[in-house]
């Protein structure tokens, strides 16, 4: 299901840039980027004082899952007057445990973010120009939620959903070469993934007024490294 949504975005996304590549005024790049985001995880949290509760007095304790490493790349076009257009794919992980000799409980809770954004730099004279940046895509859960217990064994569930994502962010490039750039940015994105199934089977909220929902949303920022693949 993952590799399709892949493909209709890309296709999506390609159909848009055509005419663009077709422009003479294009300057394509590519930028990696690391960082880090905050997370609301309503649900997830929500079940993790549950998980809390049934674990008073025996000395452990689960932590809420509040925030995560981000890895990306992205693909971009220069278009000319100070705007870029591009495609974009972010790897966003989060992760708890709590266990002991006795077993264990374990919320892995990576996404795949694509999308597409817009971009607008500040004119500069300098080496240093500043950026505005929006995004609009489409967050897709790949996590797993895991049980052990000694002596008994383990099992794992896939918990699948997906929803809109939207960014806005404001940023820098630093360009130490006429080809290479120092990047870096900070923003808030809204992601949730939302009616997430459980092995294919719908999954109740735990508190029971809705569809479960896994929540990216909050702030980020990256920095990385952007190569122009043309002069």
């Amino acid at each position: 299901m993952l590799n399709r949504r892949i493909l209709q975005f890309t296709c999506f996304a390609m159909f848009l840039l055509v005419p663009t590549l077709a422009s003479a005024a294009t300057r394509p790049w590519l930028s990696g980027s690391i960082g880090g985001s905050s997370y609301a995880m309503g649900d997830v949290n929500d079940e993790i004082e549950l998980i809390n509760s049934s674990l008073a007095g025996s000395g452990l304790e689960m932590e809420e899952i509040e925030r995560g490493l981000n890895y990306g790349l992205a693909f971009g076009l220069d278009v000319g007057t100070g705007w870029s257009i591009g495609l974009g794919y972010d790897r966003l992980t989060g992760k708890s445990d709590v266990g002991d000799a006795s077993g264990s409980i374990e919320y892995d809770l990576p996404a795949n973010l694509l999308r597409g954004f817009g971009r607008y730099s500040f004119e500069s004279t300098g080496k240093a120009k500043g950026f505005l940046e929006a995004s609009l895509g489409q967050v897709m859960s790949d996590a797993t939620a895991s049980l052990s217990v000694t002596g008994v064994g383990s099992e794992s569930v896939d918990l699948e959903g997906s929803g809109m994502a939207f960014e806005g962010a404001g940023g820098f490039s630093y360009w130490t070469s006429p080809r290479v750039a120092l990047v870096g940015s900070l923003g808030y994105r809204y992601a949730k993934a939302e009616d997430i199934e459980a092995d294919g089977q719908p999954l109740q909220s735990p508190q029971g007024d809705g569809n479960y929902s896994i929540d990216y949303s909050g702030i980020f920022v990256r920095f990385g490294l952007t190569v122009a693949l043309a002069p």
